[in-house]
């Protein structure tokens, strides 16, 4: 193996550069994982299922060998010798094409908020050969742990059944099975140099979560034989024959063994934990993706639209792009390649006619599809009732009880309650002069410490205890938004978030507010067009802060009405008592230079981020 050396593992299993350096390093790694580790499981899978259609047993599976992966590196960031952990974390995802191996991955490692680093196998070649090497596969990996703050990487190793290549002769080529045993193994990697101008580079793979997948065309063939050749009789309703059994019958009894049959060296199957099959979709399926699910292809449309308009699919329509989706063997993929075309003429017909604001997909009399236009009054009403303009009724309700003047600052006379307030931003912002708010925003931790002493205001009195966790997670949610929000317009400033939480309390229809739209995209207005929509189309947005972001949201919409509603009150008290009182503005700012020393790179080591 000439292209990967296997180095001598610091003490704890950190050091080096591509590692937690420092003697913080396992400290932050230890934070990290259980910061992931501390959501339950169930919450975990029911935010999958939102995405992911059809394959709940996978789901469970993969939820659930994730968690013990991120258990065996957190016990080995608090110093366990390797010796006494069970072997590193790696497992194998079977499934035909198209049936969401990548698409189930992407979004664990979303919804648990672990960087995904996405790697075609199909192109890895020797070093020194055309393409790319497993090194410097590697170099990605390494590269995003050094920008990391401590959290697992999990390495998604696509199309990993190209990894065996067989000459005409059935004999095996040039294959990079053994550049992976060190990796799988959990140790330290050192990375030599493989261009001009790169340097030698230390990858702590103990803190690496590899996932192989691949479609392992004709495999079911080698999982008969091995049946047969055992005798196995196999439960179910009677004893099945392994001739009898179907394609995703005989993949779900697929194991290691079969592994090495098809073609894969023992050394490297031993080192893998787990295969989980991923079945193919079913015709019903395909049918909740075009149409019934929350992120159904109509729904999809729809938000790409805009406030006002609306994409709708007939019962018939989904059947029918279901069918075909079924039996063209590309599963969801063929669903967007046959609605491309009515998607891109529904876009220009609903946004240059103002007659019409409803497009439907159906089937005509000789069953191809085609779109009908239309006028809906209830369509129309709802994004009157979403855009539409007057005053706002003040800064959050409750908080106005108790701070009269946040009223006044938070809302101008006569202007729209769906722009930024820019007298409130002024107002806070004035009042922030000389405070470090930008240093201290620029980081997830430093985020999540602003809210914290955002939300702890002693002056408020609240009914509900409760409420000051809810107002925590509104600010760093908010706060997290504009950190990646790509608006130059949308500053990352107290008075921008401030002018972002007042949206929180204002209904829209179906219970919704206006801050929702910011977040989930079901209305374009200003800002993103939705987060987690955007997130899901724009790799540049599946960051981990734009997860976190989402995260600490979901987790403050969890909270009743009632406490929400006075969060957003606690959330704002701070800043717009700072405001109208100079006394209050100096503590304020006090506060935001705290967390900034405390964040600040150059701080003295051993400082301690907690207040």
């Amino acid at each position: 193996m000439s292209d990967v050396r296997f180095g001598t593992e610091a003490a704890g299993g950190f050091g080096g550069a591509g590692d937690l350096g420092g003697a913080d390093g396992p400290a932050r790694a230890v934070d990290a994982i259980e910061a992931i580790l501390a959501r339950p499981r169930d919450e975990v899978l029911a935010q999958c299922r939102r995405y992911v259609v059809g394959q709940e047993d996978v789901l469970r599976e993969v939820v659930g060998l994730t968690y013990s992966c991120l258990q065996r590196m957190e016990m080995r960031a608090r110093g366990v010798d390797d010796l006494d952990l069970p072997r590193a974390c790696a497992f194998m995802l079977s499934g035909s094409t198209a049936s969401g191996k990548s698409f189930v991955m992407k979004v664990v490692a979303k919804v648990m908020g672990l960087e995904l680093v996405s790697i075609d196998c199909s192109g890895i070649t020797g070093a020194g050969w055309v393409g790319d090497s497993v090194s410097s596969e590697l170099r990605r990996v390494a590269g995003v742990m050094e920008k990391d703050d401590g959290r697992p990487v999990l390495a998604f190793w696509d199309e990993a059944d190209k990894l065996v290549r067989k000459t005409r002769e059935g004999g095996r080529s040039f294959d990079s099975q053994g550049n992976f045993l060190k990796l799988l193994d959990g140790g330290t990697l050192e990375l030599a140099p493989e261009a001009q101008g790169q340097r030698e580079v230390t990858l702590d793979a103990g803190r690496v979560l590899n996932v192989f997948a691949g479609a392992f065309m004709g495999i079911e063939g080698i999982v008969r034989k091995r049946l047969l050749s055992g005798g196995l009789e196999l439960a179910g309703a009677g004893s099945v024959a392994p001739g009898l059994l179907t394609t995703d019958q005989l993949r779900a009894r697929m194991n290691l063994q079969d592994l090495v049959s098809w073609g894969f060296m023992p050394e490297f199957v031993g080192r893998f934990g787990a295969v989980v099959c991923v079945p193919a979709l079913t015709c019903a399926n395909l049918r909740q993706i075009v149409k019934g699910s929350e992120r159904s292809l109509e729904r999809r449309v729809s938000n790409l639209l805009g406030a006002g308009r609306a994409f709708r699919i007939s019962d018939a329509a989904a059947d029918a792009i279901a069918r075909e989706a079924h039996e063209s063997g590309l599963g969801a993929r063929r669903i967007d390649q046959v609605a491309n075309h009515f998607e891109a003429e529904a876009t220009v017909r609903l946004h240059a006619d103002d007659s019409v604001n409803v497009a439907t997909l159906d089937v005509d009399a000789d069953g191809g599809l085609c779109l009908a236009f239309g006028f809906d009054e209830d369509v129309a009403e709802g994004a009157d009732g979403a855009l539409g303009a007057g005053d706002a009724a003040g800064t959050a309700g409750a908080g106005e009880k108790d701070n009269p003047v946040a009223g006044d600052v938070a809302v101008e006379a006569g202007a729209s309650r769906f722009e930024p307030n820019e007298r409130l931003i002024a107002a806070v912002d004035g009042a922030m002069a000389g405070a470090r708010w930008a240093d201290a925003a620029a980081t997830a931790e430093g985020r999540e410490l602003l809210a914290r002493r955002l939300a702890h205001y002693q002056r408020w009195r609240v009914r509900d205890a409760r409420s000051v966790d809810a107002a925590e997670l509104l600010l760093e949610a908010v706060s997290g938004y504009l950190a990646v929000n790509r608006d130059p317009d949308m500053r990352q400033t107290l008075g921008y978030v401030c002018a972002l939480l007042r949206f929180a309390d204002i209904g829209m229809r179906d219970g919704w507010t206006y801050l929702d739209t910011l977040f989930f995209g079901r209305v374009e207005v200003c800002g993103l067009r939705g987060l987690e929509e955007r997130a899901s189309f724009d790799p540049a947005y599946c960051s981990c802060d734009v997860v976190r972001a989402l995260s600490c949201y979901r987790r403050y919409l969890a909270f009743p009405d009632a406490v929400r509603r006075e969060a957003v009150g606690l959330a704002q008290a701070r800043a717009t008592d700072a405001a109208t009182s100079a006394r209050e503005a100096a503590w304020l700012r006090a506060d935001v230079n705290g967390v900034a020393d405390a964040v600040d790179k150059e701080a003295p080591a051993g400082m301690t981020l907690m207040f």
